[in-house]
């Protein structure tokens, strides 16, 4: 993908470290045979993110972690921020990423889109459910 020019509107709009998850997202796509597969379907927003994760059964870690999404820009780039924490962690650790968190790593979102960060730590909770149910 081209590289946004800083001046022009959705460049403008967003902190260099968002740009750059939208333009070159991390982890995306489907894992064959995940541990747990989460998905949430926000209707309001008319957004849908689907989180895979593989365990590292001895490390009892996230070894793996992608996302699926049908979203804005800004709900990819908080998506890939969110599999690239989640990989290497404890489940239980998954509890500890929240909005707050996933807006200060992407640099900061506009107020009209931190809904995004807001629905990726909401997934990321429920991977946490889903991975907890596991063991």
């Amino acid at each position: 993908m081209g590289e946004l020019d800083p001046s022009s509107g959705i460049a403008a709009r967003f902190a260099p470290r968002t740009v750059e998850h939208f333009q070159n997202p991390r982890n995306v796509g489907r894992i064959e045979r995940p541990d747990a597969v989460v998905r949430l379907d926000d209707r309001e927003t008319d957004t849908t993110i689907t989180l895979y994760a593989v365990l590292d059964d001895r490390a009892r870690t996230v070894q793996t972690c992608r996302f699926r999404t049908f979203g804005c820009s800004a709900c990819i780039a908080a998506c890939s921020v969110a599999t690239e924490w989640l990989t290497g962690r404890e489940p239980t650790a998954l509890l500890a990423l929240d909005a707050a968190w996933l807006d200060a790593a992407l640099g900061g979102l506009p107020a009209d889109k931190r809904y995004c960060a807001e629905l990726a730590a909401a997934a990321v909770r429920g991977l946490a459910a889903e991975l907890a149910r596991r063991d």
